[in-house]
């Protein structure tokens, strides 16, 4: 059972609300309209430490660079085949937004809440027997060759970054398209990361840095999870560019000198 949407945050609340959560489990390290669609709904959030592969034992995970396999009722991967157990997998691409429901029930309530909440009857006729946000997509789909390329650039940075001293991979699988490469510096790095960024950003390189944890940010504040945090400082995501591994070692060889005490 499939439906297509357009909008990530619309098809999460709608699961959301075909869920009927009271609380929710969140990694930390998570998408920032997970917290705020559900804390829109009024649903209790508690955040649980983060695994080193981004794992946690949350109700909605995010698996975007399929370090691990998630056990969860609801798992946002990108474009590929399901990876690990969910009840519904949550997976996009280019625009493209798709979602696949092992329960019946879950994707009734889901697909009504994405028509508006309206029951259609003969003719013109119609009801509004629930709450619900019209976002129905046409079926969409990627070219699947994408999904073998992105895993060619992916084991060729895995060989070009073996037993460096800068920074450490994760094992990423090969499912899923990839759209990032993360790295996670040493500790040594954790203080010129911001030089590090800039420097890259200036010579070309669009790297990013995501995943501010999210009982940093003033709406969800909370205790620090060391994990989490530790996370926080370490990670840079790669644009899967081959041509990214020289001025990425040049840069981090500039840098190195100033480390970090702490």
């Amino acid at each position: 059972m499939r439906l297509f949407a357009s909008n990530s945050h619309i098809l999460y609340m709608a699961l959301l609300k075909a869920f009927g959560y009271k609380k929710i489990y969140l990694n930390p390290i998570s998408p920032t309209f997970f917290a705020n669609v559900a804390k829109l709904l009024g649903i209790e959030i508690a955040f649980v430490d983060t695994n080193l592969d981004f794992s946690a034992e949350a109700t909605i995970v995010h698996n975007f660079f399929e370090s691990f396999s998630p056990k969860a009722d609801i798992v946002f991967q990108n474009w590929g085949q399901s990876v690990g157990e969910a009840k519904v997998f949550v997976k996009k691409s280019e625009g493209c937004l798709v979602a696949e429901f092992k329960d019946e029930e879950i994707y009734a309530k889901t697909k009504l809440f994405l028509e508006g909440g309206i029951k259609r009857g003969r003719l013109w006729n119609y009801d509004v027997v629930a709450l619900g946000i019209k976002d129905r997509a046409r079926p969409c789909s990627i070219d699947e060759n994408k999904i073998a390329k992105s895993n060619e650039v992916v084991a060729f940075f895995d060989e070009s970054f073996k037993s460096n001293s800068y920074f450490d991979t994760l094992s990423v699988g090969t499912k899923t398209l990839k759209t990032h490469y993360p790295i996670l510096l040493k500790p040594s790095l954790y203080c010129p990361k911001e030089d590090i960024y800039q420097e890259l950003q200036k010579r070309g390189v669009d790297v990013q840095v995501r995943f501010k944890p999210l009982y940093r940010l003033s709406l969800f504040k909370s205790e620090f999870l060391p994990v989490s945090e530790e996370l926080y400082k370490a990670i840079l995501l790669l644009p899967l560019d081959k041509g990214v591994v020289e001025p990425l070692f040049e840069v981090l060889q500039k840098y190195r000198y100033r480390g970090c005490s702490f």
